[in-house]
């Protein structure tokens, strides 16, 4: 419970605080502070294999989309 007290009274403090060292440590990355980091492997793969991991993410959705309705329809039943 004081966890979520805390949240409750902090959360935008830590939200904002969250965004703004993200976004410093982006900005330190982007400009060469961070090193320089090589992607090309990563870019090659997701180049080759688009279409597959396009496929993935798109079933994996339309799985979500179905594991909710089917939640949705069995607590209706029970709190219904």
């Amino acid at each position: 419970m004081k966890i979520r007290n805390t949240l409750r009274r902090y959360g935008a403090r830590i939200t904002t605080a969250t965004t703004l060292g993200l976004a410093s440590m982006a900005t330190y990355a982007q400009s060469g502070g961070g090193g320089g980091i090589d992607v090309s492997a990563a870019t090659d793969a997701i180049t080759t294999d688009g279409g597959t991991a396009i496929a993935a993410v798109g079933g994996a959705l339309i799985g979500l989309a179905g594991i909710a309705v089917v939640y949705k329809w069995v607590k209706g039943a029970i709190f219904g």
